[in-house]
């Protein structure tokens, strides 16, 4: 109990400590008060106070009642201290220990891996590029009706239409321009240099269109295209030698345009699958390399070739269709062709071609021959309509005198014949005499030739 006498006489003691310091403060007690353009009313315990106080002096006083509030704070929660515990003696703690806080305790960071940086975020610059190809290329467009490239807004070009993107080849971790397919959309434009910015295109087909113009040379770059289809179009110019600078084409299709002049002799060179120049205006004469050519598609038709076919032409072992139809070709029917056993499709027809057919028993897989609409004569044998895949034989329009019975026209048979048009005796719809004549004539000289 003497001790909790002790201390609240001490309490007591620094109360009236504080007061007085509060006064002292205030101007309590000295002749009149100070007077400032803010006036306060204060209240605290027995005693009123009416005082104008400065900034600064009201700054003092917050502190001192913030450090007097907290001292009773402390000293309060030891007297209960001593009075729970009376083994403790708080009364020797001194005031500075009181308001002390506490040291923070110490952490200890146990972690074995370095500390890294977050990965930054790599700049694709090909898609950067891409950017300003199809935008050059949309303000090359005059025309758009279905409005394909209306959403070409932006800089995220793989969401535009007809454009696609994957992983680059020598990049997996960016993504980049890879194909594109405007075939059918009716736009009329040109296509721009700007093109040449996309080098990861594998795929670039724009058949069915309006364009027009030339190839652009900036094409160059393009060395990984695989598929190249601009059929359909309004091109011109020479033939668009820049796809002879593609290590990886394969598909190449030019048809339906307006391109002239002579085809280059690399073209057969190219290790192609495809190969399509129809309905274009190229002339001259077919290039001898055409035997070294790999493909198993290659059309002709419909421009203003001339000469014969190159004997080389025997040599295409990979071949499965060639189309001459609608060309100035003359000369000895190729007499090489029977060598060529993997084609299916032959088609001749519509040119100048003279003399007989040669021995085909070598095409064993061939469906479709069409030789009609050239000046052959001499006689249809079995070795050719007796063909173990055949499916229909045009011979019409020439100068046959003669035919085997497995060659006429029949209901029954599985091959679709026809002979009309030629030298036939016996047979209906037939030329007139006086060419036949002549070429009747020579069928019997030559029979009776020892």
């Amino acid at each position: 109990m003497a001790n909790i006498q002790r201390a609240h006489q001490r309490r007591r003691s620094l109360a009236s400590s504080m007061r007085s310091l509060m006064m002292s403060i205030m101007g309590v007690g000295v002749r009149g008060p100070i007077r400032t353009p803010c006036h306060f009313q204060i209240w605290h315990g027995n005693f009123t106070a009416t005082t104008s106080l400065s900034l600064f002096g009201f700054s003092l006083l917050a502190i001192s009642i913030s450090a007097y509030t907290n001292k009773l704070a402390i000293r309060n929660y030891a007297f209960s201290s001593a009075h729970l515990f009376p083994e403790i003696d708080t009364t020797n703690v001194e005031d500075d220990a009181l308001l002390a806080p506490a040291p923070a305790p110490e952490i200890e960071f146990r972690n074995d891996e370095p500390l890294t940086p977050p990965p930054t975020r790599k700049t694709n610059e090909r898609l950067k590029k891409a950017y300003v190809a199809f935008q050059a290329w949309k303000k090359a467009i005059h025309s758009d009706p279905l409005n394909i490239t209306g959403n070409w807004v932006g800089e995220d070009v793989c969401s535009y239409n007809g454009v696609y993107c994957a992983p680059a080849l020598d990049d997996p971790t960016l993504n980049v321009v890879a194909g594109i397919d405007l075939n059918n959309a009716d736009i009329a434009g040109s296509l721009p240099e700007e093109l040449g910015h996309l080098q990861d295109i594998a795929l670039f087909h724009i058949n069915s269109n309006r364009f027009c113009g030339v190839i652009p040379e900036s094409l160059l770059n393009l060395t990984l295209v695989h598929e190249y289809d601009i059929s359909n179009n309004r091109f011109v110019g020479r033939f668009p030698s820049v796809v002879l600078t593609w290590p990886n084409l394969k598909y190449l299709d030019l048809r339906f345009n307006d391109f002239e002049g002579p085809l280059p002799p690399e073209l057969f060179e190219k290790d192609l699958d495809a190969i399509f120049l129809n309905n274009n205006r190229f002339s001259s004469f077919i290039p001898d390399t055409i035997g070294k050519s790999n493909a198993s598609v290659i059309t002709f038709a419909y421009n203003n070739f001339k000469g014969c076919i190159p004997s080389s032409f025997g040599n295409m072992k990979n071949l499965n269709e060639i189309v001459f139809v609608g060309n100035n070709l003359g000369g000895c029917f190729p007499q090489d062709v029977g060598k060529i056993e993997n084609l299916t499709v032959l088609d001749l027809s519509d040119n100048g071609f003279e003399g007989t057919l040669p021995n085909l028993s070598g095409l064993k897989k061939v469906e479709v021959i069409d030789v009609s609409h050239n000046k052959l004569s001499g006689y249809v044998s079995n070795t050719v309509c007796q063909l173990p895949s055949l499916k229909n034989f045009t011979f019409s329009h020439n100068y046959f005198y003669g035919e085997a019975q497995s060659c006429v026209p029949s209901l029954n048979s599985l091959v679709a014949m026809d002979d009309s048009y030629n030298c036939l005796s016996g047979r209906k719809d037939q030329n007139d005499n006086s060419p036949c004549g002549l070429q009747q004539a020579l069928w019997r000289r030559q029979r009776e030739w020892p």
